[in-house]
């Protein structure tokens, strides 16, 4: 018998489009021990019963017999391949490996819901509102497919509410009550404008919605008023310009004040300050100091607002602006920050340096000659490039071999011979190296007998260690009983390889843990240096063995035991003298034993004669 299906069904089998449809499948087998499901949920095409090779399916794997579970979203109205009829074939297909198959057929209507609708909405534009002052919203809505429907309304300042409706086959009301409170910050007057959006959606994601426009009528506020001057507008580099401003405001309120310094090509510094409020009509003064490093003909703007930050950039910010001309002797420029050749300049230990170039580029806009006095971090003073001068671009130069590794700091100052013209620059980097760590070859101790010491005996601990590169190799050990740590600094190679031998003894029973740290101290070189080996001690009292004195059940054990030979050799005297009397009665012994063996097996209807 082939594969046969027990049970297939659809849950629910009458959805709207876009809802999930559950399939479950049961079916058994007489001839296998496995099971294949294969469910085609769009199986037959309009006219009925064309398949459709188009369709969409799934296959499951079980053991026999088995059930199947799986689910199936059909996006739209009808047949998936030509968009016709409101239901679905769906075809089951069972399969045990042989060479029938059971099939069986079932239908899902899928249908179309509709979106909900506004019966009565809300005007486009509420009448104007003061801050505060409640409004009485309301709707009326309604599902042409009487579903329940949620109702969300967005109030465009933040808040959001939500109602549950339904059903909502005819129209529903509904209403809300709000007041909108704006957050205004100084300086804001005249109208502000939130957009009221209410949604409207079904359980099935079909949303419809409608905007209306709230104005909160907020009271007139007045413009802030300025003035600006500088103590100079003709200087030298490096000279300090004081400038002084005040301002009044009609309500008082705090201000912003942003100052702004300008070359003609770029904004170089900007300063905020903000002053609290004050009585209206009030003069505050406000006044800065700023050192121009350049020559340049300048332009600082003060800008003033009577909105915090950030309402800075609103109708209100008023403007005033002073020109500074910067004459004199210029710094000289930096084109190219500090360049190394090796950005992560690593010793090659086989050679054992690394070479590093520095480069530095500068200008000079008055075409001064230019120094750049190098500190290479090496103890050994400063190192000097100079210019020629003129106007063209110098590119600096400096190299230095690193034979250690170690964190550097290399700098160089820049500068025209003019006091004050010191320009500085600084580059921080590590230097490692290719050395690699010492390992261990090999590590013994013993004890003088057995498997572990006896206290205060001495023990031998040797470890040889290995270092490709022959460092000096730092190692301490630790035995693990409060001892004072011994040190030693391994050097005497020998084939490639250290050796260090320590004796130390224990004075009390215990187990304990010997550590051993050992490095080679290259903490910029590959992996970790510095290593820990570890190792057990067991230290204990010999154990002596005692003879137990004998009780009373020892020496009866001894006897009986004793008596077994005895026994023995009595029942050999025994037998002998029996079969001494039968042979006098013409009777052997064996015969004896058959004759009674006879009568064992024989009906217990006759009596037992002894023969003695």
């Amino acid at each position: 018998m082939a594969a046969s299906i027990l049970s297939f069904t659809a849950s629910p089998n009458r959805v709207y489009v876009g809802e999930e449809v559950t399939f479950t499948a049961t079916a058994t087998s007489t001839s296998s021990a496995s099971l294949t499901f294969t469910i085609y949920y769009d199986a037959i095409l309009p006219p009925y019963p064309e398949n459709n090779t188009q369709s969409p399916y799934s296959e499951h794997m079980t053991d026999s017999p088995g059930t199947v579970t799986t689910t199936f979203t059909y996006e739209q109205l009808g047949n998936l391949t030509l968009g016709t009829d409101t239901f679905y074939v769906v075809r089951l297909v069972v399969s045990d490996g042989s060479a029938t198959t059971a099939t069986e057929l079932l239908s899902v209507y899928v249908i179309e819901n509709r979106a909900p609708t506004f019966d009565e909405s809300l005007m486009a534009e509420l009448p104007d509102l003061n801050p505060g002052e409640e409004a009485n919203l309301s709707i009326t809505v309604s599902d042409p497919d009487g579903d329940p429907l949620v109702v969300t309304w967005d109030f465009g300042d933040g808040s959001v509410v939500v109602d549950t409706i339904g059903p909502a086959l005819s129209g529903v009301y509904v209403n809300q009550t709000y007041a909108w409170y704006p957050v205004t910050g100084p300086g804001i007057g005249g109208d502000m404008f939130f957009s009221l959006v209410i949604t409207l959606e079904d359980p099935y994601a079909n949303s419809r919605t409608a905007t209306s426009l709230v104005t909160v009528v907020l009271p007139p506020n007045g413009t802030p008023s300025t003035r600006l001057a500088a103590s100079e507008t003709l200087i030298d580099p490096t000279e300090e310009v004081s400038f002084y401003a005040n301002a009044t405001d009609p309500e008082g309120e705090a201000l912003t004040w942003t100052f702004v310094f300008n070359n003609g090509v770029e904004d170089v510094h900007v300063v905020v300050h903000n002053t609290d409020v004050t009585i209206p009509g009030a003069k505050i003064w406000n006044n800065i100091t700023y050192t121009f490093e350049s020559p340049a003909n300048y332009t600082v703007r003060l800008y003033v607002c009577d909105g915090l930050v950030p309402y800075q950039n609103l109708a209100h910010n008023v403007t005033k602006e002073v020109s500074v001309t910067v004459v004199g002797n210029s710094l000289p420029s930096i084109v190219d920050e500090i360049v190394m050749s090796e950005e992560s300049p690593q010793i090659n230990v086989t050679v054992g340096y690394v070479q590093v170039t520095f480069t530095i580029k500068t200008y000079d806009a008055d075409g001064e000659v230019i120094t750049a006095t190098w500190n290479l971090d090496d103890g050994e003073g400063s190192k000097v490039n100079a210019s020629a001068g003129g106007l063209a671009i110098y590119t600096f130069r400096q190299e230095r071999y690193f034979d250690q590794t170690g964190v550097y700091n290399v700098s160089v100052v820049i500068s025209d011979d003019i006091l004050g013209h010191e320009v500085v620059r600084y580059r921080e980097f590590t230097v490692t190296s290719d050395n690699l760590p010492p390992s261990v070859v090999s590590f013994n101790f013993t004890y003088d007998a057995g498997n572990y010491a006896a206290p205060g005996e001495k023990i031998e601990f040797s470890i040889k260690l290995l270092d490709p590169e022959m460092d000096v190799i730092e190692i301490t050990w630790d035995f693990g009983d409060n001892s004072s740590i011994l040190s030693f600094n391994l050097t005497e190679y020998v084939d490639g390889n250290v050796t260090c031998v320590v004796n130390h003894s224990y004075s009390e029973v215990g187990m304990y843990n010997v550590t051993i740290r050992y490095s080679d101290n290259e903490i910029f070189g590959i992996l970790t240096h510095e290593r820990i080996k570890t190792a057990e001690v067991i230290v204990d009292t010999p154990f002596d063995r005692v003879a137990d004195p004998w009780s009373w059940w020892d020496y009866t054990a001894l006897i009986f035991v004793l008596m077994i030979p005895v026994a023995l050799a009595l029942n050999l005297v025994r037998t002998r003298q029996r079969r001494k009397r039968l042979e006098a009665q013409g009777i052997s012994l064996e015969e004896l034993e058959l004759r009674e063996s006879i009568l064992l097996d024989e009906p217990d209807d006759y009596s037992e004669e002894e023969v003695d």
